[in-house]
């Protein structure tokens, strides 16, 4: 998938982003034979970004998990505290620094502006993965020139971080140029092959998408975003669906990582009861696309619950429980960034919230229909489901958002940052969890904890975000935008077992 001379480039960033101590220590210390940067090429250093970062997507367990998508039972007890598998250290030094530095390199060249903004936009899209773990993270005083490296950035406020994200989408969409006299990137550019329109309407919809993830904590930002994109180009068709399609080319980095994954391990690729609970409540044929029946003629299509006890340990056995279907386990998948279902539910809930005069229920049987075509699903059978109770928005508002969510954690699976962040936005889908109840009580994390190796390199400054912290570094505390109230929503089923109902 990568050029070989990606490993290069980037420990020629590497190089780039070690600090100064003295006044003459880059010149006595700086190697002639090393590349610098002005012979690195940005193509090399975006294409490595893109690739990291969105291949953390399909490998980070703990989130998988989290998303109610999954269940990896050798992961054991995922409401415990730990220090590792966070994608703290990943983001920073590989995929965030990567997109910084491109975003340097091509700031002064009128004719490198789409790359400029395309890095713009990955970024922020990056980014917003990032403090949507955390909350408060370095930002402004991150990811800087070697010049003006500072050592112990100030943790910023993730309100602060949205505005600048919002502000950042919205700028980069504006700057995209499709003059053919821009140079592109081409095929290192992973998602798109260098297309600006495709970019535009990335941009828009990943700023959309933002925009109502601050609805609860800033409802006047929402408006305001959602208004203003919802006038600009969109991810409208599966055709602009933005992917990264892996390869199989002899490299195993470069297979779809459940099929690595599956190789090894294959029964921990187990689909979760969170997931068979919905579909079949739902009539959805997306069932058997998404999951294969267990091993046990008896069992069916039986998800595995969260955190069962030993009282559940027989009934979810490695035979009698349901697995990934083999669609998502060969070496070549597109792994989904952001799709057309995704920004008709998004739309869906900004009308329902009357935050826009568009039709909920329209954009809601659009986004079904969307996220059903995207599999396969024979026309005949998504008419029938849209004049189906699970095609038609019914009840209070609440009710009809819980459709909404619902059906928008259908319409994006696998894509386990943006689920789990909905999850703690909205409270849906509703995810029942066993009796191993870890350092949560029971309930999903709101939130990764700080790693230990930041609390000990900058100190003060973590400290002063944990302080701003209603339970401290601890996976219960709240972000800035998880401002709902009455959360968490329990699954009706909650504290009976087993939480199947056949």
């Amino acid at each position: 998938m990568l050029p070989k001379n990606i490993k290069v480039a980037i420990v020629a960033l590497a190089i780039l982003a070690t600090g100064s101590c003295t006044k003459d220590f880059k010149e006595i210390n700086t190697n002639p034979t090393l590349i610098t940067k002005e012979v690195i090429q940005p193509s090399l250093l975006f294409a490595s970004a893109i690739r990291g970062g969105v291949f953390d997507q399909a490998t980070h367990g703990l989130i998988s998990d989290y998303s109610g998508y999954y269940r990896n039972p050798s992961a054991g007890n995922i409401f415990l505290e730990r220090d590792w598998g966070n994608p703290y250290n990943s983001y920073y030094r590989n995929y965030l620094i990567n997109l910084a530095e491109v975003m340097r390199l091509t700031s002064e060249n009128p004719l490198l502006s789409n790359q400029n903004a395309m890095a713009r936009i990955a970024k922020a899209m990056f980014f917003q993965k990032l403090t949507d773990c955390y909350g408060d993270l370095p930002y402004f005083d991150a990811l800087n020139n070697v010049d003006e490296i500072v050592m112990l950035p100030k943790y910023d406020a993730q309100e602060d971080i949205y505005k600048d994200l919002l502000k950042e989408l919205k700028e980069a969409a504006d700057q995209l140029d499709a003059a053919s006299t821009q140079i592109s990137f081409g095929n290192a550019d992973l998602l798109l092959k260098g297309n600006a329109e495709r970019w535009r309407k990335l941009a828009n919809s990943l700023r959309l998408r933002m925009a109502m993830r601050v609805r609860y904590a800033n409802p006047s930002l929402a408006a305001q975003h959602i208004t203003e994109v919802l006038s600009q180009p969109l991810i409208t068709t599966n055709a602009e669906n933005v992917f990264l399609a892996t390869v199989d080319d002899g490299n195993a980095s470069n297979n779809n990582a459940f099929y690595t994954r599956n190789l090894t391990q294959p029964n921990n690729m187990l689909v979760s009861f969170t997931l068979t609970d919905n579909l079949k409540a739902l009539n959805d044929p997306r069932l058997p696309l998404f999951a294969r029946p267990a091993n046990s003629p008896i069992a069916g299509y039986r998800g595995v619950p969260l955190q069962g006890g030993v009282e559940l340990a027989d009934r979810y056995a490695t035979d009698s429980v349901a697995r990934m279907a083999t669609s998502f386990l060969q070496p070549v998948y597109n792994i989904i960034v952001m799709n057309a279902a995704e920004v008709f539910f998004l739309r869906a809930e900004a009308a329902l919230a009357g935050i826009s005069s568009e039709d909920a229920q329209d954009l809601f049987a659009s986004g079904i229909q969307a996220a059903m075509s995207q599999y396969g699903v024979a026309e005949g059978d998504i008419a029938d489901y849209l004049v189906s109770p699970s095609g038609i928005l019914a009840g209070a508002e609440e009710e009809r958002l819980e459709q909404i969510i619902v059906q928008k954690w259908l319409g994006i699976y696998y894509n386990t940052y943006e689920a789990w962040a909905e999850f703690r936005r909205t409270g849906y889908p509703r995810i029942w969890t066993g009796s191993v109840l870890g350092d949560t009580e029971g309930n999903i994390p709101r939130r990764l904890t700080y790693p230990v190796a930041e609390t000990l390199q900058n100190g003060d400054n973590v400290a002063v975000a944990i302080g701003k912290l209603s339970k401290g570094n601890t996976l219960m505390s709240k972000v800035w935008w998880d401002q709902k109230a009455d959360l968490p929503k329990l699954h009706p089923r909650q504290g009976i077992f087993p939480p199947e109902l056949d």
